[in-house]
């Protein structure tokens, strides 16, 4: 058997993609899309290891952009911070850290404020706490 029958080819996401000198680039916006699945999925099992399971990745993101500083936020600066231009998942993340008690929204006029309760605060220093000791 020859070496040519053995030899792989570079790494990409998609061959059209890699097309026209462009495999370098390919390869590189692949590596970032295994680093970004690989990190949702630890965010995901770090909050379910704290105690909070069933959160999905943006859930996890927004809950801890509350609890940033301990200051109430408005939904326009979460989606704002995690640079998230659609507001309706960030509203549906927002009801269903309320629904499980992680977090309360107080209206000011027309806008509304979030804070983490005080079980949410728990969920994020837990969380804090296995990322010491686990993430590297």
């Amino acid at each position: 058997m020859s070496d040519d029958n053995n030899t792989l080819g570079p790494i990409v996401s998609s061959a059209h993609l890699a097309a026209g000198g462009s495999v370098e680039l390919s390869e590189f916006e692949f590596g970032l899309i295994i680093a970004h699945n690989a990190f949702s999925r630890w965010t995901v099992r770090c909050m379910a290891a704290a105690g909070v399971p069933d959160l999905s990745p943006l859930d996890v993101l927004v809950l801890h952009s509350i609890s940033h500083r301990d200051r109430p936020k408005k939904m326009a600066d979460i989606c704002f911070v995690l640079n998230v231009e659609d507001t309706h998942t960030v509203n549906y993340a927002l009801k269903k850290l309320i629904k499980m008690g992680l977090v309360d929204g107080e209206k000011r006029g027309k806008e509304r404020f979030f804070t983490t309760t005080d079980e949410g605060q728990q969920a994020c220093i837990r969380y804090a706490e296995i990322r010491r000791e686990c993430l590297l």
